[in-house]
């Protein structure tokens, strides 16, 4: 995906499939139409752009109090950001790890504590399971915290990135921004 542009080689043989209509691209020309509405080609798109950038998701103002939460839902990945009851700002994974059921489904609103509808197993605004019912002995809740979402907020805006390892240019972004946003105090 960030591989230029390249000339198309008439010597190479046909592949087939997205990866293939991405390879076999030619240089100054659109992009096969096949690429504008295939399922595959925006799935590669979310796992190969989106899901490894800093993505803008919420304002501060938006979940002000502890409990506060919005949900941001692309393709099929769910990420809760929610207000700890330290004033953190925190986003996790919006998925139980012992069904996989969503937690929340509303956009936005506020909790005491994030509930999986399906057992009931409660996290607490940190992610760390809280309660499990009806567990095998040496059960371990600590081995089954929400899946963290890396979070960072600028001036008031609420950023989050899927990547275990996200771009560090962040800092940059921050420092460049953040000068412009403070005064109008988003947060």
């Amino acid at each position: 995906m960030t591989a230029p542009f390249v000339a198309h080689a008439a010597t190479r043989a046909p592949e087939t499939g997205t990866r293939a209509l991405i390879a076999d691209r030619r240089a100054g020309e659109s992009l096969p139409a096949e690429l504008y509405v295939s399922r595959e080609f925006f799935d590669l798109d979310v796992d190969e752009i989106f899901s490894r950038s800093w993505i803008f998701v919420a304002t501060e103002a938006e979940i002000t109090d502890p409990g506060d939460y919005v949900t941001i839902t692309f393709s099929t990945r769910s990420v809760i950001v929610v207000r700890d009851d330290d004033g953190r700002v925190r986003a996790h994974h919006n998925v139980c790890r012992h069904r996989g059921a969503r937690l929340l489904t509303e956009p936005s609103g506020s909790t005491g504590t994030l509930v999986c509808t399906y057992h009931s197993w409660t996290y607490g605004m940190d992610g760390r399971l809280e309660f499990a019912d009806d567990q095998a002995p040496g059960f371990d809740k600590s081995c089954y915290s929400l899946r963290s979402v890396h979070v960072r907020t600028i001036g008031g805006l609420v950023f989050i990135c899927l990547a275990d390892d996200p771009p560090a240019d962040i800092d940059e972004v921050a420092a460049v921004v953040e000068p412009y946003l403070t005064p109008h105090r988003l947060a």
